[in-house]
């Protein structure tokens, strides 16, 4: 399979980039379901960058866990992009890692509330000095969402950190 292929070696550019820097990554994942972690656990050297992951697929986790505000979480809606940035920046700072990729979004068939679309989704990568958050959407089945979003996140890691 070509594009496992491709994810592969992206994942495999960005262990070796963080192991050359001596850097370390987190993830916040939420539709995604833990699918980021499983990617880069499969490559050897995971464990010399990859400090961790949490899946915080409800609110409750998102606030609990992650410790974004109700309050936040309602003004904006668990998908958005403030509350993306939110994730990126709290898993960043709960694992102390140098670098983290939040994402959240709506796999469908249903949504989280009014004005977000089955498909929409928000991919945040945050550095020391910098957040980039993108929306996208990707209507396509559960399954597949997943892996796009998946790709997609380290895409954006390799474009706005590695290739910058």
């Amino acid at each position: 399979n070509v594009l496992t292929k491709g994810k592969v070696g992206m994942i495999k550019k960005i262990l070796d980039y963080l192991i050359i820097k001596n850097k370390t990554i987190s993830f916040a994942e939420s539709c995604t379901g833990g699918n980021l972690s499983v990617s880069i656990t499969k490559i050897p050297g995971a464990s010399k960058v990859f400090n961790g992951s949490i899946v915080s697929y409800s609110k409750y986790s998102k606030e609990k866990i992650i410790g974004i505000e109700k309050h936040e979480i309602d003004a904006f809606s668990s998908v958005s992009k403030e509350i993306a940035i939110k994730m990126a920046k709290k898993v960043k700072e709960k694992f102390n890692s140098d670098y983290s990729i939040a994402v959240t979004g709506n796999a469908g068939p249903g949504t989280d509330g009014p004005g977000s679309f089955v498909g929409d989704c928000f991919i945040a990568v945050s550095s020391k000095s910098e957040i980039f958050c993108e929306k996208y959407n990707f209507v396509s089945s559960r399954e597949d969402f997943i892996k796009i979003v998946t790709d997609n996140s380290f895409k954006l890691f390799v474009d706005k950190i590695i290739n910058q």
